[in-house]
């Protein structure tokens, strides 16, 4: 994991990306604890080294038979000061831990300085923007009978749905063209498994900051929370991407540095609670709480780290332009980037029905930040170094569905099928 040396040879760093962040991480409340932990540390072993010495004294003198009740109570003393000093080194090293486990990732120098939604910035777009029909997808949809949201509010709950028919059809043939455009460029189809250990998940996403969108197996958000630093095998999560069962498939392994880049195509479907969005997009299947994701997800060495970012950002763009959706690239300012992302440039397709444009992915890298926390390294001639990770969405299926349906939605009742997944459908035209 993280730790206080990182932290003391790198402290400008953070502070510098701290403030940038306008977080309120307590960077100096860390490093004041960490000097009282060495401290209390430093005694507490002169405190053991004077009670070994007074057990030696103690042994001397019943061999010698003399009297050695003195010895005894003053060494009860002692004892009771190592017994108050280890307590106290022990809640210190506790703070110490959580501190270090909730820290946020060191941005990027790129990241420019603000506030959503005026600080970031728009670097380029591409796709000539479509007027639509001037219908909603939920309105297109449901008339359709390709939907059905009424029905899973009543059997599951808010933000749920049944696609039918065709729909489905759609949204298989878009993960398949996913998997098989990445297939082409080098990354490995992975199936994850759709729960993760806690002490896994906190490797790859903080805990304390990102558990109102976990859905915890088995146990309360309250109670596993108040368990964060045990490492209880049985605590599980719900994946809310498969970036974060992959990074985590990983840790605590060594690679060869011949090993390197792996790539993979993450597919799964993700669960989040969607907690921090109330009242936001509660019409439709835009922001729904689940969902199936193809993720591009890259571990590399670190001087590769900038390379592969593009990579991951171009084949992202590749597929859209495919599929032939108007879209823009927002690179996300400090204060819009994730806690545990160092650069985020989001993609945002264009929404007809919502006459604006709304993000359908994010091209990420964590540099060093995971692998150092679920400690996955490389070594490169007997020097052990931190992989790189990087990630960024493939296709995540229900926004992408809803954007396909808004742009190509004909007034005559129909939905034209992208001609890149025409093979897939068997059709060109949804009915």
């Amino acid at each position: 994991m993280i730790t206080t040396k990182y932290v003391r040879d790198n402290i400008a760093e953070l502070r510098d990306s701290i403030k940038r962040r306008a977080s309120s991480y307590p960077i100096e409340e860390l490093l004041k604890l960490d000097e009282e932990w060495r401290s209390l540390k430093t005694s507490l072993q002169e405190l053991q080294a004077e009670r070994n010495k007074e057990s030696l004294k103690i042994s001397e003198l019943k061999k010698k038979g003399k009297d050695a009740s003195k010895k005894i109570a003053e060494l009860a003393e002692l004892k009771s000061k190592i017994d108050e000093s280890e307590k106290e080194l022990k809640a210190k090293e506790e703070k110490l831990e959580r501190l270090l486990w909730n820290m946020p990732n060191v941005l990027d120098k790129s990241v420019p300085a603000g506030m959503p939604p005026d600080g970031n910035i728009i670097i380029r777009k591409w796709g000539e923007v479509k007027k639509g029909i001037g219908k909603s997808h939920e309105e297109i949809l449901t008339s359709m009978g390709l939907l059905d949201i009424e029905r899973a509010a009543k059997t599951a709950g808010a933000r749920f749905y049944f696609l039918k028919g065709n729909l489905v059809l759609l949204e298989q043939s878009l993960l398949r063209f996913t998997l098989d455009f990445l297939a082409k460029k080098g990354y490995r189809a992975v199936l994850p498994p759709l729960m993760l250990k806690k002490k896994y998940y906190r490797g790859v996403a903080p805990i304390a900051t990102f558990e109102d969108a976990l859905y915890a197996v088995g146990e309360s958000k309250e109670s596993a929370a108040k368990k964060e630093l045990e490492h209880v095998d049985d605590e599980m999560y719900m994946i809310a991407t498969s970036e974060h069962a992959l990074v985590a498939m990983h840790a605590e392994e060594l690679f060869s540095v011949n090993d390197l880049p792996l790539r993979y195509a993450g597919i799964s479907p993700c669960f989040r609670r969607e907690a921090g969005a109330h009242g936001k997009d509660t019409k439709g299947i835009f922001r729904v709480h689940q969902f199936d994701k193809v993720e591009q997800v890259v571990f590399c060495k670190e001087e590769d780290e900038e390379k592969y970012f593009e990579e991951i950002l171009s084949n992202e763009e590749q597929m859209f332009q495919a599929l032939g959706i108007p879209y823009r690239l927002v690179t996300l300012c400090s204060g819009d980037t994730g806690h545990q992302m160092a650069k985020t440039i989001d993609i945002e397709g264009y929404f007809p029905g919502q006459k604006d444009y709304r993000e359908l992915g994010s091209c990420s890298t964590a540099k060093v930040w995971q692998s150092m926390r679920l400690d996955i390294k490389y070594d490169h001639k007997g020097e052990r170094k931190y992989v790189c990770t990087l990630n960024n969405t493939g296709i995540s299926v229900t926004r992408m569905l809803v954007c396909i349906v808004e742009n190509y939605a004909n007034s005559d009742g129909t939905i034209t099928v992208p001609k890149a997944l025409v093979p897939y459908m068997g059709k060109a035209k949804i009915e």
